[in-house]
């Protein structure tokens, strides 16, 4: 059995079905198509009150165990040798770059979701909170036109990589924030192209219209 046999038929998820973390590791496993066990991560209450996250996900087994979702992804894409297709070399730092966006619409989007979804969260600078995502968004909005005149579908090239499978979760639940896609056309286009991609799968809050 090869490495990456190995490792496609041994993938023990920790997963919380609310995490957008997770999520993203769970698309690129579907769109990998690399079976997998998703275990389900029970979140402390103590720690969900803690502003945005929920939890990382952790890749329990191949051992040893990797945490957060850029490390696991780049796991994934170098152990299924993927890494051209998702992960370009000179795409690197452009996925890290895009990281980084998505922690702050962690620190807007992701803690205007929770608080809908916890019913014991009260957010004193929600306007705050809505103008810094409005912000982000159009950031991407703009990115993303830049990108078809550019004839480029995608955030850094003309087909999906790690990031867009990180920023996908985070703003096609932007619904779950209470935040409107409408004025947002590119971005709603980009949501639409991948949910199209093949083995693509849904995340409760998904089925939002954009």
């Amino acid at each position: 059995m090869t490495v990456q046999q190995h490792f496609a038929t041994n993938l023990i998820l920790a997963d919380d079905p609310l995490s957008t973390d997770c999520y993203s590791v769970r698309l690129l496993l579907e769109f990998l198509q690399l079976p997998y066990q998703s275990v389900y991560a029970d979140v402390e209450p103590s720690f969900v009150q803690q502003e945005d996250e929920l939890i990382y996900p952790t890749l329990l087994h191949p051992e040893p165990q990797i945490s957060g979702v850029l490390p696991i992804l780049h796991s994934i894409v170098v152990s299924t040798n993927t890494q051209s297709d998702w992960m370009p070399e000179h795409l690197s730092s452009h996925i890290q770059i895009w990281f980084d966006f998505n922690e702050q619409l962690k620190q807007s989007l992701g803690r205007l979701r929770q608080a809908n979804i916890f019913a014991n969260q009260f957010l004193v600078n929600e306007q705050d909170l809505i103008l810094q995502a409005h912000h982000l968004l159009q950031v991407l909005d703009d990115h993303l036109c830049d990108q078809i005149i550019q004839q480029q579908h995608y955030l850094l090239a003309d087909h999906a990589t790690l990031a867009d499978i990180i920023v996908f979760p985070q703003v096609a639940l932007a619904w779950d924030a209470g935040v409107s896609l409408v004025s947002f056309l590119h971005i709603r286009r980009w949501i639409n192209r991948i949910r199209g991609l093949p083995a693509f799968i849904p995340m409760a809050g998904l089925l939002a219209a954009v």
